[in-house]
């Protein structure tokens, strides 16, 4: 029997794969972003996708604050031109 938070995690698989590569590719022109990691947190219908990076340098957190904000909107234009909205509303960038 599928599940409606099987059904969820299918119809979002190629939108993952997509915002997750295009993440990480922005990510790599901030040197105080180390490595990604990513995690689900499933719920009965839907589940969230946290995309955490690894800080280094020992950044300081305004620096942190305006990286966050620069790749967050980045991604929400991403998500918009190509056509991932919902996804991207299940989507969480930690830093």
């Amino acid at each position: 029997m599928t599940t409606r938070l099987d059904k969820f995690k299918r119809e979002m698989e190629p939108a993952r794969q997509l915002y997750a590569k295009e993440l990480k590719d922005f990510a790599r022109r901030y040197d105080a972003l180390g490595e990604m990691t990513m995690g689900e947190f499933p719920d009965i219908d839907v589940q969230e996708y946290f995309f955490d990076f690894e800080k280094v340098n020992g950044t300081s957190e305004d620096e942190l604050d305006r990286i966050f904000i620069e790749i967050s909107d980045h991604m929400d234009e991403f998500s918009k031109s190509n056509g991932i909205e919902k996804f991207s509303q299940w989507a969480r960038i930690l830093i």
